[in-house]
Parts: structure tokens; C-alpha cells; sequence
């Protein structure tokens, strides 16, 4: 027997409250969820960070894309755990982009500033200084002479020397996503004077593989 039409009003007005609340829900809950996963992975070997995430809708977050990225941290060690290319692969799937690290190590590099933004289909700027040495950079590559910057340390051996005497590394850089590959644009990486654009790859690889 079919239900009268008060107890199917009653069962739809129901349903588009329970979908309402579930979307409200997802919409308050979400974000902190994310932001507390990138949180944890950033501060694994120390430090603190701060993460916001924004997307309408917030669902959007559980397929890694979003509208907005923002995040805040220094006192981080963070090694490359593994060579990737397609640094920017995540990144790429939210819109606008600030990501300011400060006091802390990424790779063979001392960082004193890192920040990478990008608003909106512009590309990414990317500004960031610290120091590294010659031996770091040696131990670093030493196990693996395929990760990016590898090619760079004859020179900078030649130039400077093996040893532990701090370099200065200063990043200056636009860059764009190829396919989630970096390409620099505009701008130019050095360590003590010796060209080192590969080496921004290995410095954000191993901030963005937490994100």
C-alpha cells in the first residue's frame, strides 16, 4: 500500500535536513582534519607548524584539492626520503598558495627563510635563503647521484672546496608545474656565487612531500 503523502513529505524533509546537516558537518570538520595531518607529517622530526586549508566544497579536500593553502612553520628537519620530480603534483590541485617556513633543515640546507606562494594560475615564487657546505652537500648526493642538484656539486667543490665552512645559498626563483615537474622561469639559485637551480628541487621536494 503505498505511504500517504504526509509520511513521504515527512521522510523527504528528513532526508534534506540529515544531507544538510552531513554537508554542514563536512564542511566544519574536514579542513581541520587535513590541516592536522600535514600538521603531524611537517613536524615528525621536530618543530611546529600551522596549516589552513579552504575549499568549497570542503569534500573537495578527500580528492587533495582545495581552494586555498596556507602554512606556517619553523624548527623542521626534514630529509628527501625518496626522488621525486613531480614536486608540485599535489600542490597544483589547490588554487592559492603560501607556504612560509623559517629556522629549519631541508636536505643539505639550512634554511633561515623559505617561501613559496602563487596566487590563483600564476606561477609559483619562490624565496628562500639559508646556507649549506660543501661536505653537506657531498654526504647528501653521496647515496644517491640521480637526485636533482647532484650535477652541481663538482662545481662547488671546484669553486669552494670540501669542507665545513658554511655557504650561502640564496633562491630567487618564478617557477611554473610542467606535468608537476619544476621549471624555472624567471630568477636564479646560487651557493656561494656557483649556479644551483636543481638544488630548489631537492629544498621544496622534501618541504612538499609532507603536505
Amino acid at each position: 500500500m503505498p505511504l500517504p503523502t504526509s509520511t513521504l513529505g515527512r521522510i523527504a524533509a528528513i532526508t534534506a535536513a540529515a544531507v544538510v546537516l552531513l554537508l554542514v558537518l563536512t564542511q566544519l570538520l574536514l579542513p581541520g582534519i587535513g590541516e592536522g595531518a600535514i600538521e603531524d607529517r611537517l613536524t615528525e622530526g621536530g618543530g611546529v607548524a600551522e596549516a589552513s586549508l579552504s575549499a568549497t566544497p570542503a569534500a573537495r579536500l578527500l580528492w587533495g584539492s582545495g581552494d586555498r593553502m596556507e602554512i606556517s612553520a619553523m624548527g623542521l628537519d626534514l630529509e628527501l626520503d625518496e626522488t621525486d620530480p613531480e614536486v608540485f603534483k599535489e600542490l597544483d590541485r589547490f588554487g592559492d598558495v603560501e607556504i612560509v617556513v623559517s629556522s629549519s633543515r631541508a636536505g643539505p640546507v639550512e634554511l633561515d627563510t623559505f617561501v613559496l606562494t602563487r596566487d590563483g594560475d600564476g606561477p609559483y615564487s619562490l624565496e628562500a635563503d639559508g646556507a649549506t657546505s660543501a661536505a653537506d652537500l657531498a654526504e647528501f648526493f653521496a647515496d644517491d647521484a640521480s637526485l636533482p642538484g647532484a650535477d652541481i656539486l663538482g662545481g662547488i667543490i671546484s669553486a669552494t672546496g670540501v669542507g665545513g665552512t658554511d655557504l650561502d645559498v640564496q633562491l630567487d626563483m618564478a617557477l611554473t608545474s610542467v606535468d608537476g615537474r619544476i621549471e624555472v622561469t624567471e630568477g636564479e639559485g646560487e651557493v656561494a656565487g656557483v649556479p644551483t637551480g636543481p638544488l630548489a628541487a631537492v629544498v621544496t621536494q622534501a618541504i612538499l612531500e609532507r603536505l
